[in-house]
């Protein structure tokens, strides 16, 4: 038995072909659904009710990205527990047992899977999709990481949209209840420095993107930034300064936009990113000039 988690809050017009798909997936072994709901006042509750998942409702103000994972795994029965957000959907029927595929190696205690950017998402989210989700199978230990000396460049994107943990190794572990967001980061840096190793499978695939106006990009960034002072960014390291390191990103998109026909975007693609690396910036001075309360977190409908 394993258990797929689903955290949900007014998932819209989305979910359903999400539940479909997911018991509809081809695996070897029995597999339970669970929906942890914060106050849907759309369609969630009853569409949820339709299949057969395992339904418990919170309060959205209780709502925590850390605790409420947590909760998930508390309620499961699964000796491996797969996370999966309401706006993300499998692009076909192997998804489950892709990730579960790897966790057979007795040192993987996580899985993340590739995600790719719906057809009608925003070039510039496009082209941080091509950048952080490649086509290629990666494993991080703990000692390809202390090698590296660009974890800006080297390591995967680790997110929960799309993973598979052992759940013992959850138990050992757990989400932080204290970061703001990234508990999935701040997770995998735990488990990477007790000896554990990650796996990034690009077989495991789903839709999944974030078309973020500029003001969005930057209050999410905020957040972000907060976490790297709470415990996260121990796993990022880099000899480059920071201005090395955007200027490289810039390239990379700039290279990505003109190969792809989507040159026109390019001052909007540097208003984003920008807006993104003011507020990821600011996040990390939360507390001294800031408030300290996640701003992002309260606001967003979603639970991704």
């Amino acid at each position: 038995m394993v258990s797929i988690i689903i955290l949900t809050k007014n998932a819209g017009s989305n979910f359903k072909p999400l539940l479909e798909r997911i018991f509809s997936q081809k695996f070897n072994g029995r597999y339970e659904v669970l929906v942890v709901d914060s106050g849907s006042t759309d369609d969630t509750l009853s569409t949820a009710k339709e299949f057969p998942v395992k339904l418990t409702q919170i309060k959205s103000e209780d709502f925590h990205h850390g605790k409420t994972r947590n909760l998930g795994a508390q309620l499961s029965c699964g000796s491996i527990l797969f996370y999966i957000t309401q706006d993300a959907l499998p692009l076909n029927n192997d998804w489950l047992q892709k990730l579960a595929g790897n966790l057979n190696d007795s040192n993987v205690a996580m899985v993340c899977g590739r995600q790719i950017p719906w057809q009608t998402t925003k070039p510039p989210e496009k082209s941080f999709y091509a950048y952080n989700f490649p086509q290629y199978k990666m494993m991080l230990t703990l000692d390809s990481w202390q090698k590296s000396s660009d974890c800006y460049r080297d390591t995967m994107f680790i997110s929960n949209v799309n993973s598979a943990i052992k759940k013992d190794v959850w138990q050992k572990f757990r989400f932080s209840e204290n970061v703001v967001m990234a508990e999935d980061k701040e997770f995998a840096k735990r488990t990477l420095f007790a000896g554990y190793a990650i796996v990034y499978e690009p077989n495991a695939v789903v839709f999944h993107a974030h078309d973020f106006s500029l003001w969005s990009a930057f209050r999410i960034c905020l957040d972000y930034g907060t976490s790297l002072n709470q415990g996260v960014g121990g796993l990022l390291k880099s000899d480059k300064p920071i201005v090395g390191r955007a200027l490289e990103h810039l390239s990379k998109m700039f290279k990505y936009l003109q190969g792809n026909g989507y040159l026109k975007w390019l001052p909007y693609a540097i208003l984003y990113d920008g807006s993104k690396f003011l507020g990821r910036s600011l996040g990390q001075f939360r507390g001294k000039i800031l408030p300290k309360t996640g701003v992002a977190q309260k606001e967003r409908g979603e639970r991704s």
